[in-house]
């Protein structure tokens, strides 16, 4: 998930086109079902969660987000993709058949969860996947306790990344944003996971409300799971 402040964040989606892949038979219809609904991500999370009618992006790579590319953007730029949701640099090179991905808000005060950024990326083959999110999930890993410094047009984010987990086929994170010089600090839980050829991603913006409850990783990890129940 990608903020230009750290702490208000308007994603403006447009309406995707579908796009298959010669010689693979899965359409691109399929990614976007596995997106989760409303209610599904707002049962998951405990608060409403909506997408103000705005339509989710569909296609291939090519839909993915096309942010940070250099450590001129944000460095590491090896751990820029914990603190993003799936961005396009780290599935360009893998054999993606389809992929789609949605935002959703919540502005009311006193919610635990203010919004939240879901992604799903289908393989051409379960090894693929698996290989990917292997891959992913070392990646996470050692990432954790690094601090990516984002520039964003004039601004500087500082995005540090925490307490990375992999269970099952899940790998969870939590990662703190502030722009310098003294910005409010903003709680974001990432997770990860794959089912058959599937990957999700989920990043959920965590109100100080929300910081309070006993375990807000769970929700995203919930939500991705979720989605992977959805992909079979």
């Amino acid at each position: 998930m990608r903020r230009s402040t750290g702490t208000v964040f308007v994603v403006l989606l447009l309406a995707g086109c579908a796009q298959t892949v010669p010689g693979v038979a899965t359409p691109a219809a399929s990614a976007v079902k596995v997106l989760p609904t409303e209610a599904e991500i707002s049962s998951d999370i405990g608060n409403t969660l909506s997408t103000f009618g705005f339509q989710p992006f569909v296609g291939g790579v090519e839909i993915l987000p096309d942010g940070y590319r250099s450590d001129a953007e944000a460095s590491p730029i090896r751990c820029a993709a914990v603190t993003d949701t799936a961005p396009r640099i780290v599935y360009e090179p893998l054999p993606v058949v389809e992929a789609a991905r949605q935002s959703y808000f919540n502005w009311d005060e006193g919610v635990d969860a203010s919004g939240a950024d879901a992604a799903v990326v289908r393989l051409a083959s379960p090894a693929a996947a698996h290989q990917a999110f292997a891959s992913f999930a070392r990646q996470w890993q050692q990432c954790s306790g690094t601090t990516v410094v984002k520039h964003v047009g004039d601004a500087v984010i500082d995005a540090a990344v925490t307490d990375v987990t992999v269970q099952d086929a899940v790998v969870s994170a939590t990662v703190r944003t502030r722009q310098r010089p003294g910005g409010t600090q903003t709680r974001y839980e990432r997770a990860l996971g794959v089912r058959d050829g599937t990957l999700v991603e989920v990043s959920l913006a965590v109100t100080p409300s929300g910081e309070r409850q006993p375990d807000p990783r769970a929700w995203a990890v919930r939500i991705a799971e979720t989605m992977l129940d959805k992909s079979q």
